[in-house]
């Protein structure tokens, strides 16, 4: 029985990719499941889970070695770095990188936004090192270690990963629609991804209304509690909006 993909506060996990919980990183095989000879050659993706690319932040850089390269286990294949961090990028296994991502290599964001599919980093072929089993983990066997990772680095996974983020809290939405309309139209490019954060009880729909009056994109709105609400009228609402917003028209 094949089972479901693991979903854990948005964050979608696939349930066909292992998971190196240490170095937050995943690697998927490329061979049939039924060949299990050990002569035969294996290939894997690899790539950064999740909770890597929203610990990294927006990614402008990533560096992986060339092609030919061989990477003994728990040794870096390459590197991700954005405005607040560098990373090292560790194999779980050993093996010869016969592939490269160019297309995340020069959009380093398609990683954020695509971990587990666009966002690969590369295709390695094994030795017959298969040492990887001990450091590896199935995602049925770790789901409670990705909840908790989850919640150590208090991490947020949208459809798209935001390039900016605006923070409105305890403001109304007419007053925050007129700081966005400013943001976009001074500090944003077409194509570009804002999350907005605001407690207004209706920003969802004037969120939606503006986005139609302006042919801007609401990519996602996520609806989450507000641990600040204390339920008091004057303490906060009791609920958080993350709305997603893609600028369409300059």
């Amino acid at each position: 029985m094949t089972l479901p993909n693991l979903l854990i506060d948005n964050c979608l996990f696939p349930n066909d990719y292992l998971y190196d919980l240490e170095n937050l990183i995943w690697i998927k095989s490329l061979n049939n499941t039924t060949n299990n000879q050990t002569n035969v050659p294996k290939e894997f993706l690899i790539g950064i889970t999740p909770i890597y690319a929203y610990i990294t932040g927006k990614i402008n850089n990533l560096k992986v070695k060339p092609i030919g390269s061989v990477i003994e286990r728990n040794k870096s294949i390459g590197s991700v770095e954005s405005l607040v961090h560098f990373g090292t990028i560790r194999s779980p296994l050993r093996g010869k990188i016969v592939e490269i991502n160019e297309s995340a290599v020069d959009n380093p964001k398609i990683v954020n936004d695509s971990p587990f599919g666009n966002g690969w980093i590369a295709r390695l072929v094994s030795f017959n090192d298969y040492d990887y089993a001990n450091s590896v983990k199935k995602m049925e066997d770790c789901k409670d270690d990705l909840l908790a990772q989850i919640r150590k680095y208090h991490v947020k996974c949208f459809r798209l990963f935001p390039d900016f983020q605006m923070f409105e809290i305890g403001t109304e939405c007419s007053a925050t629609l007129a700081k966005l309309d400013e943001f976009m139209e001074k500090s944003m490019q077409k194509g570009q991804v804002i999350r907005l954060v605001s407690d207004d009880p209706t920003a969802d729909l004037e969120l939606l209304r503006w986005a139609d009056q302006n042919h801007q994109e609401i990519v996602e709105i996520l609806k989450e509690k507000n641990k600040a609400y204390s339920g008091s009228e004057n303490n906060g609402n009791k609920y958080l909006f993350n709305i997603i917003i893609r600028k369409k028209v300059d």
